[in-house]
């Protein structure tokens, strides 16, 4: 995909991605149901699939969204640039998310647009958060979007624990985000009026016993688009 279809999806303000996918049947499911964005982790975690899966999940996925852009995302925690270069290629990612200390000048090595995840710790000032968005937006090649996760000691994400909510309400008045972290289809609308976020990101709020429920990724997207669209 083109990185100008990649900034007309990422330039909209009712962003749904559909993270931690590993089945071909699931990234269908959730293009049909209307996301827009599909992750895959290639970090080390439960969720973790290879480059052979993720192009398989991905074929499935653009093959049932009747010719809509759904782009293909890809998280990364501290890789080299080249690992990211040849999984991306593989796969056929459109973004790279960094979840890990990659620093502001990170980007420019990587051929493809990339998002950044921020994990503001316990007590963080809104002032802090800020600051850390600044960075990386003025850097050579800023990323394309921004993600406020929640904190967990010695995870870089993924583990269902939710985001401050005032924090990144607060933060998305100036730096507008999207928001991760704890969501479900329960939540999410809630934590949509509440931040009003650029979009929401889900992994395991649309699972049940560890694994992706058809029914729950279709309920969030549904929760998520009534919220967005009030």
């Amino acid at each position: 995909m083109s990185v100008d279809r990649v900034a007309v999806v990422m330039g909209r303000r009712d962003l749904v991605k559909i993270c931690g996918l590993r089945e071909p049947e699931h990234a269908a499911v959730a293009a049909r149901a209307g996301a827009d964005l599909i992750g895959f982790i290639f970090a080390p975690a439960r969720r973790r699939v290879s480059a052979d899966v993720a192009r398989a999940c991905v074929t499935a996925a653009r093959g049932a969204t009747g010719g809509r852009a759904i782009l293909a995302v890809g998280v990364f925690v501290d890789a080299p640039a080249e690992e990211i270069v040849a999984i991306a290629g593989e796969a056929g990612l459109d973004v790279a998310q960094l979840h890990g200390d990659e620093p502001p000048d990170f980007v420019e090595a990587l051929p493809l647009p990339a998002i950044k995840a921020l994990r503001p710790l316990p007590r963080s000032s809104v002032g802090d958060a800020i600051a850390d968005i600044e960075r990386h937006r003025h850097a050579t090649r800023a990323p394309v979007g921004f993600l406020i996760d929640g904190y967990t000691p010695g995870s870089a994400g993924g583990a269902g624990e939710p985001a401050d909510w005032r924090l990144a309400a607060e933060v998305n008045a100036t730096r507008p985000i999207l928001l991760a972290g704890g969501l479900d289809p329960e939540n999410v609308g809630a934590a949509i009026r509440q931040v009003r976020p650029l979009g929401v990101d889900v992994s395991s709020g649309v699972e049940v016993d560890g694994e992706k429920r058809p029914e729950r990724i279709e309920a969030f997207i549904r929760e998520a688009r009534a919220a967005f669209a009030g």
